[in-house]
């Protein structure tokens, strides 16, 4: 069951997060972070739990912020940031399979609602959030927040009331994702665009089979489960 996070716990997360992003991505003293609005819409996040996590990684001498050119790696011993994030409270343990299971689940059985309830100003929507996507791939910016409107759009496609209250269930499961693959904050899938562009074709069609093939073979849905 889905449990509210409390502030201290998102900040938590986010300061993990961070933690495992510069270790993973091999960051030296110098190198620079993301901005805090990028940090916000990878981690899904608001701006003020980011800055929270920063502060903490500030007050711990693994990052500094230099005023008017933004957030910067500082010396420090991997083993040592290694050792902070192990004995760190894991408040996902094994919920990103768990999540990918239950988002696959809602999404592929309404499956059939989005393809005969989904609107042409959902499809516009939907076809302006990939092309956004696609823009910020391709500029090397985060494309997390698109990833999340674009199936925010399909749920609300159901048109389902009960449905769209499970949106936070998505962007929990895109929270989790990054804080275990932490590399996703910088470096996205380009199929991705390709995919979401299937998804459109197929709502398209308004056929449900079609739909839920489309929804199966993305990487999102999929990659708990070893696709």
């Amino acid at each position: 069951m889905l449990r509210p996070l409390s502030r201290d716990t998102l900040t938590q997360q986010a300061t993990d997060t961070l933690r495992r992003f510069i270790l993973t991505e091999e960051l030296k003293a110098g190198d620079q972070l993301p901005s805090e609005r990028d940090l916000s819409e990878s981690l899904s996040v608001s701006r003020n739990i980011v800055r929270e996590a920063l502060s903490v990684l500030v007050a711990q001498g693994l990052i500094e912020k230099k005023a008017g050119r933004g957030i910067f790696v500082r010396e420090y011993d991997a083993a040592t940031v290694a050792h902070q994030i192990a004995v760190s409270v894991d408040h996902g343990g094994s919920d990103l399979a768990d999540l990918s299971e239950a988002r696959a689940a809602v999404e592929w059985g309404a499956a059939h609602l989005m393809a005969e309830r989904v609107t042409d100003e959902q499809l516009a929507q939907l076809e302006a959030i990939n092309h956004s996507l696609a823009d910020n791939l391709r500029n090397g910016r985060s494309v997390i927040k698109d990833d999340i409107e674009f199936h925010k759009v399909l749920l609300q496609a159901t048109h389902n009331s009960v449905l769209i209250n499970l949106i936070p269930l998505l962007v929990e499961h895109f929270r989790v994702t990054v804080r275990h693959q932490p590399t996703a904050i910088r470096r996205s899938e380009e199929r991705v665009v390709a995919e979401h562009g299937r998804i459109i074709d197929a709502l398209r069609t308004r056929d449900a089979a079609a739909v839920r093939a489309a929804l199966a073979a993305h990487p999102l849905s999929m990659r708990a489960r070893g696709a």
